[in-house]
């Protein structure tokens, strides 16, 4: 799943249904935006027009390590296995397992 939860406004019910439907020991793959990523997607988008603003004016949320943590705690039969930043810490590479 990759660059979609930030979209969400409801990412724990997505959360949910991944859970319910990932198999004993199943793997859900994850990108999300960081919070540093905001003030940088905006000016690409909003100043130099080389990023989409309807795009970026869809994101409801940016995340880090910690704002992934409580989320995915949440879910009981979620695991937060592997948590990584990429781009210069703008996104977040997350692997999560069902139990």
């Amino acid at each position: 799943m990759l660059a979609v939860l930030e979209h969400l406004n409801y990412p724990l019910e997505m959360l949910k249904q991944i859970a319910r439907v990932l198999k004993p020991n199943g793997v859900l793959i994850l990108t999300v935006p960081s919070h540093l990523a905001k003030p940088v997607l905006e000016f690409l988008a909003y100043k130099l027009k080389i990023v989409s603003e309807a795009e970026i004016r869809d994101h409801k949320a940016y995340y880090d390590k910690k704002d992934l943590q409580n989320l995915i705690a949440q879910v009981p039969s979620l695991h937060l296995n592997t948590h990584k930043y990429f781009q210069f810490g703008m996104n977040n590479f997350a692997i999560v397992s069902k139990a």
